[in-house]
């Protein structure tokens, strides 16, 4: 298993955790575990969708991907997406790369808001990671844009990557087309070039993905508490998660449209 270095927060604001991949690759699952454990640690944990909580206009901009669907694609749908990443023409990508850049402002200013700066941890449902996944290539321009919109986008402390076969994944929730499940896996195991940072969980049993996820969370800093595996520390940010009372914090370092 490689071995990523752990950011290091801001004082400013709240331990950053953001689970990325494809549709049904376990993000739910494993965002209501993690949040649960740390709620139990006494923790204050703020969980966000990107889509709902920071996404501009995210229902107009939902609106048009499915208007931009061909009537025949539309009626193939199993399932009603939430939004229509999958729909690539170049008038709807050029809209997004613009819009991904006011999802990036809207960020700074849901991270700065006194609820979130309150909380001690803040748990992401998808990030920019995955607004870039959804029109990245290898191309120059693509590239180009990714590095620009990285630049702007505030730094987790940990972001993760779930990563899956499409095909089972597909089976599980089939909402968009598997031609574009498999190009939107092979997008985001490309971001790690740009984002050295993302750490890919590969497939696996979900007890297998909690426990690789508890070990990064266990990596990256300490405090006094129980693991969910019965050990005595229990991993958050010294410097930046503000504990119940109860706890005493060490002193170390630590889609879409």
């Amino acid at each position: 298993m490689a071995t990523h270095k752990v950011r290091q927060s801001s004082p400013n604001r709240p331990f950053l955790i953001t689970f990325s991949g494809i549709d049904g690759a376990g993000k739910t699952t494993q965002i209501e575990y993690l949040s649960s454990w740390l709620q139990k640690q006494g923790l204050r944990v703020s969980l966000l969708s990107f889509w709902d909580n920071v996404a501009v206009w995210s229902k107009m901009r939902a609106g048009i991907g499915y208007r931009s669907m061909d009537s025949r694609h539309a009626a193939e749908q199993s399932l009603a997406p939430k939004n229509n990443k999958h729909v690539r023409k170049w008038y709807l990508t050029t809209a997004r790369s613009g819009l991904y850049m006011l999802d990036v402002a809207r960020l700074h200013r849901l991270l700065a808001s006194e609820p979130i700066r309150n909380s001690d941890v803040v748990i992401f449902d998808r990030y920019i990671y995955d607004q870039i996944a959804n029109i990245y290539s290898q191309s120059f321009a693509a590239r180009a844009y990714a590095r620009i919109l990285l630049k702007q986008t505030p730094v987790p402390d940990l972001a993760f990557v779930l990563d899956a076969s499409p095909t089972a994944a597909f089976a599980r929730k089939p909402e968009y087309p598997l031609e574009f499940m498999h190009r939107n896996r092979r997008n985001f195991l490309l971001l790690q070039e740009l984002v050295p940072h993302l750490m890919v969980i590969s497939e696996a049993k979900t007890e297998d993905v909690r426990s690789e996820i508890n070990s990064h969370i266990r990596r990256s800093r300490r405090v006094e508490g129980t693991s969910p595996e019965g050990k005595t520390e229990v991993i958050v940010d010294s410097a930046v998660v503000r504990l119940q009372s109860s706890c005493r914090v060490r002193s170390e370092p630590t889609a879409r449209v």
